[in-house]
């Protein structure tokens, strides 16, 4: 029995220390995992912060409406609480449609199933500085200023530098950096 014992406990030996051991390889392994909103929320902040408006548009709130996306303008509510744009207070605003949109907005961000709607928001926004930013291939060439695109299985951004010119409108040269192409 005493040779039962031992062969037994050899094997569970060695089998304690190959699960260690693949539990060092699975924690070296681990990534952590960003949310879409969480990330989009936080390139958001980061167009405000690397975005030049004119001055008459640096005073008073700086309005960021999220069009399409109750979860993002949660997060992005979480994310800019207490925080501001220069001295420029953060509000965020909702929109389940981009009909709904009115007054002035610095950012206006498009959710993929409101992207059809693209040609509503620019003329929404027509006579403002507004930057307008999708999430939609193919919104770079119908309007949009900054768009998200999958790039080899990463969301990157691009700019629209023409359309951010027309605007009045002016992207910072860490943020044109950042971008995967810019025209």
């Amino acid at each position: 029995m005493s040779i039962i014992r031992k062969i037994a406990g050899g094997r569970i030996s060695v089998l304690l220390i190959s699960l260690s051991c693949m539990m060092g390889v699975v924690k070296a392994q681990e990534v952590k995992v960003v949310s879409m909103n969480k990330y989009i929320s936080s390139c958001l902040y980061n167009f405000s912060k690397y975005i030049n408006w004119p001055a008459e548009q640096k005073t008073g709130d700086f309005i960021i409406t999220i069009v399409g996306s109750k979860d993002l303008c949660s997060e992005m509510t979480k994310l800019t609480q207490n925080m501001m744009v220069g001295l420029q207070p953060i509000q965020v605003k909702y929109c389940s449609s981009a009909s709904e949109i009115s007054g002035y907005q610095h950012i206006v961000f498009l959710s993929s199933w409101q992207s059809s709607k693209i040609s509503l928001v620019l003329q929404k926004t027509a006579e403002s500085n507004t930057l307008v930013v999708t999430e939609t291939e193919g919104m770079i060439d119908k309007g949009a200023m900054i768009n998200f695109i999958p790039v080899d299985g990463t969301m990157k951004f691009e700019i629209h530098k023409e359309s951010l010119v027309k605007r009045n409108l002016t992207a910072s040269s860490v943020l044109n950096r950042m971008a995967v192409s810019s025209d």
